[in-house]
């Protein structure tokens, strides 16, 4: 049989009500909702490994919404080495993450989970004395991402006793349970899911929960020293770590500099991290290194096939290259590569060091010195002969230290003033580039650091850190890796519209807010218009004024913007830049989220600003290459769309704001109005209705300015045939063609309707029921309603010979009228009538019927007047004449 031993907990006198848990997990978790013992875990002394793993996927094909980073603390209180998602080993292999089986060492057992990290203990630096396990939710900046949003949080520690590798123990942790707590403090971005310590003999894990609002371990600093401390405060184990971090200041704006692939963030945010005060960015400093896979140990400018350098490219938003500087350009505007004063100290050093080597050697192959007696005296040997001491013998050389493949070595700086780079530049990207034939394939590791250094280099801030590890010979025919994208995101753009409605409204996603409240939806799309047009009506004034342009102080950029940085890590091919042209403009500059070179974009936030001095913007959803699912699409001539996408064009339901004010809310296919749909004109009039390929086309009903109501069917957008409009004091139902009135009609009058009649006078009328009724007919020229041929466009040819339709362009100009029969006295109708009422469209609120304004009349209530406000005193106005 098959047991295992339990410990049960009984709810005071409730007998009913027992938890139990097993032994195992009591000791190092507790009981479920409470009551945690906390009681840390000794794992097996002289075991060869201890894993660490965390499940946060439902299914495979799911995408992780949180990782696991191991932060190794040495002795000294101080950050040893790290394992996360993108460096994969540490301390030489003592410690590495189960991403990728080729860098394990012999004998390393598997562990499931979608994201581990494997101990060595016997491969441990032994100046390594802490491990803070860190569990966080990657930022995104198209929704809100916590620990809280990850549908799973199965954090288990697993280890094997000496000896019996095959058979592996787990001690489980559902972290899901913490995350409630922790979101509700503010701090369900991170957490140091507990901290394995070395407590002689052996390693002890010990669960600790703090949880942090940053997105990252390397924003953790403080949090994660301070878990350290409550190894002696709580469990009683005085770490020398501990006693370092006592004695150390504690400084809580500490961070470190890491990234990860398609990381995308703003600037000024990342430099403000843990600082009290926000900060803004102005200069910044871009570290770059490459370290060579060269197992011969040539020397570098011997190594065939290698000519690696870097660039920074810089572009305007057409997407043209417009600066450059690197390796071969050292000085542009705004940016200086390479230290401004090269230091030859370092020059003169390793020169002092090469000389006392080889005194050293030249010391070691003097002249035989004599063996000497107690006196002084030379000893002789048999034959009279001095006897000599022995040659020194040099010392065989050190044995050469592992290589790390995540070494930084530097080989070059730049400096960038972002207010000195020309007004122009829309984005730069950073690149390292090796266009010989060997390509990236003897490149181990490429990488780089930016810092934001806009208080001098003494007060550096990381921004990103960021390595391309070579896979050797799948590499080469990689010639160009694209590690950094520096972009402006303009204030009008539409991943900036869902922000800020996002931030005022609490909403986590965009697909939450594009099929949420669509008055909220208009609101923030009429606040991006009126920006817009503020833009538009500066950008008219300068033009207007012809100032000639100071090419020394040119007049400032009118759009507002933020600087941001991504993590494209675009590996690329070809013998040059304009080779992957493709590429550049089309992804790696217009395009932000995860891509691939040659592969499809496929990515629920995907950001993209088109080419143009005022660009299309649109955030939203990528599926196979083309726009798919929720987004938002901003025209640059100050037209918003919010709503569906399929196959590259908008279609679903959506909500379309024109540059004049006018507003679409309904169905939508092929980018063009198509199903149900309502449509609000600048001037207050409306239309509700079916629509097809962009026009009115089928039964609607549209309400006029004219505080009227047109009931009846449309074709390619205009009335066709029998309809119906309905005013306060008029009814009339008629043929028309092509919108304008054509054929036998009846028009209905309720004299008694006039709002401006005195009370006595309407109630007279009213009491007497002067509603009359009388026949007519309209007439248009003949041949003039016919339907005008199409061109291959779908756009009418003109012909010459058919007489124009009478038009309201036209004042309409030889429609005819005549009456048809005399008007007889009817029964009052109600106003608005009952079928004036459009059919509910799903999403789109109902219209309000009458509209603002508009007065009702029932009978035998009377006039109902709309609410209006108390007009201005006026003249008394003249008698009503009968």
């Amino acid at each position: 049989h098959v047991y295992q031993w339990r410990v049960g907990k009984a709810d005071g006198l409730n007998r009913g009500s027992l938890t139990t848990v097993c032994v195992p997990q009591l000791l190092s978790v507790g009981f479920p909702g409470g009551m945690a013992t906390e009681t840390p875990v000794v794992l097996p002394f002289r075991g060869n490994q201890f894993s660490f793993s965390l499940t946060c996927k439902e299914k495979p094909q799911d995408t992780p919404l949180a990782d696991l980073a191991a932060v190794i603390f040495g002795r000294d209180g101080q950050v040893l080495d790290v394992v996360h998602p993108n460096k994969l080993s540490a301390l030489m292999g003592a410690v590495c993450s189960g991403r990728d089986s080729s860098i394990w060492p012999e004998n390393c057992q598997s562990v499931p989970g979608d994201d581990v990290i494997h101990v060595f203990p016997k491969k441990m630096d032994p100046a390594a004395e802490a491990i803070a396990l860190v569990v966080s939710a990657p930022q995104c900046p198209g929704k809100v991402l916590d620990l809280g949003s990850a549908p799973l949080l199965d954090f288990v520690v697993t280890f094997s006793e000496p000896g019996d590798p095959g058979t592996q123990s787990r001690i489980n942790r559902d972290l899901k349970a913490c995350t409630r707590r922790l979101l509700e403090d503010g701090k369900g971005g991170s957490m140091v899911a507990c901290v394995a310590y070395l407590d002689q003999p052996g390693w002890t894990v010990r669960f600790d929960l703090a949880g942090s609002p940053h997105p990252s371990w390397s924003m953790m600093v403080p949090e994660m020293k301070a878990a350290i401390l409550r190894v002696k405060t709580e469990a009683g184990v005085a770490l020398d770590a501990c006693q370092a971090i006592e004695g150390q200041p504690q400084d809580e704006t500490t961070i470190l500099g890491f990234s990860r692939v398609y990381e995308d963030r703003s600037l000024d945010e990342a430099a403000s991290v843990r600082l009290p005060e926000p900060t803004q960015v102005s200069k910044l400093r871009l570290d770059v290194a490459w370290k060579f896979w060269n197992p011969k140990k040539e020397p570098e400018e011997e190594m065939e096939g290698v000519n690696v350098e870097f660039a920074i490219k810089f572009f305007d938003g057409n997407g043209e290259e417009i600066l450059s500087a690197g390796t071969g350009e050292r000085e542009v505007d705004g940016v200086v590569v390479g230290r401004p004063d090269p230091s030859e100290a370092g020059d003169e050093e390793e020169k002092e060091e090469e000389e006392k080597e080889e005194e050293e050697d030249e010391e070691g192959e003097g002249e035989e010195e004599d063996v000497l007696d107690e006196n002084g005296e030379p000893v002789l040997n048999e034959d009279g002969e001095p006897v000599k001491k022995p040659k020194k013998e040099k010392p065989p050389p050190p044995p050469e230290p592992a290589e790390d493949p995540y070494e930084f070595k530097q080989r070059d700086v730049a400096f960038i003033t972002l207010k000195d780079l020309p007004k122009e530049v829309r984005s730069f990207i950073v690149l390292i580039t090796n266009y010989e034939e060997a390509g990236f394939k003897p490149i181990k590791h490429a990488g780089i650091k930016l810092w934001d250094i806009s208080k001098g280099e003494e007060q550096a801030r990381p921004l990103m850190d960021y390595g391309h590890i070579s896979k050797f010979e799948m590499e080469e025919k990689v010639t160009q890796v694209a590690l950094l994208k520096v972009y402006k995101e303009y204030d009008d753009s539409a991943w900036n519209l869902w922000r800020e409605a996002a931030r005022d409204k609490g909403v986590r996603t965009l697909e939450e807010w594009v099929h949420g409240d669509p008055n909220a939806i208009k609101d923030a799309l009429k606040a991006a218009l009126a920006k817009h047009k503020a833009y538009k009506a500066k950008l008219a004034e300068r033009e207007q004024a012809e100032e000639e342009e100071d090419e020394e102080h040119p007049p400032p950029e009118l759009r507002t913007y933020k600087w941001r940085y991504s993590v494209p890590a675009l590996v690329m091919g070809g013998g040059s830049l304009d080779e992957a042209e493709h590429d550049i403009k089309n992804n790696l500059l217009n395009y932000d989220g995860p891509l691939k070179a040659n592969e499809a974009r496929n990515y629920d936030c995907a950001r993209v600003q088109f080419s143009g001095e005022v660009q299309d913007t649109f955030f939203g959803t990528y599926a196979g290459d083309l726009k798919c699912g929720p987004g938002i699409y901003c025209f640059a001539t100050s037209a918003f769309y919010a709503g569906d996408f399929k196959g590259g064009k908008r279609e679903g339901r959506g909500i379309h704001l024109m540059p004049d004010g006018g507003i679409y809310e309904g169905e939508l296919a092929n980018d063009r109005f198509h199903g149900q749909g309502q449509y609000r004109y600048p001037d207050g009039s409306v239309y509700t209705g079916s629509w097809a390929v962009g026009k009115k086309d089928g039964p609607g009903m549209y309400w006029d300015i004219a505080k009227g109501c047109m009931r009846g069917n449309w074709s390619k957008g205009v009335l066709k045939g029998h309809a119906v409009y309905d005013q306060p004091a008029m009814h009339y139902e008629g043929e028309f063609v092509r919108g304008v009135p054509a054929g036998p009609c009846q028009f209905t009058i309720a004299l008694n309707r006039t709002l401006d009649m005195p009370k006595f006078a309407a109630s007279h009328i009213l009491d007497n029921k002067p509603v009359l009724k009388a026949p007519a007919e309209y007439s248009i020229p003949p041949g003039s309603g016919a339907e005008p041929e199409l061109d291959e466009e779908g756009q009418p040819i003109e012909d010459s010979d058919k007489p124009p339709l009478p038009t309201l362009a036209t004042g309409y100009e030889g429609l005819g009228f005549k009456s048809s029969g005399l008007p007889e006295a009817v029964d009052e109708i109600v106003f608005p009538p009952p079928e004036a009422t459009p059919v509910p469209i799903p999403g789109v609120p109902q219209f309000k019927i009458p509209p603002p304004g508009v007065p009702t009349f029932q009978v035998p209530g009377g006039i109902i007047p709309a609410p209006a406000p108390a007009p201005a005193p006026a003249a008394e106005a003249p008698p009503t004449q009968a």
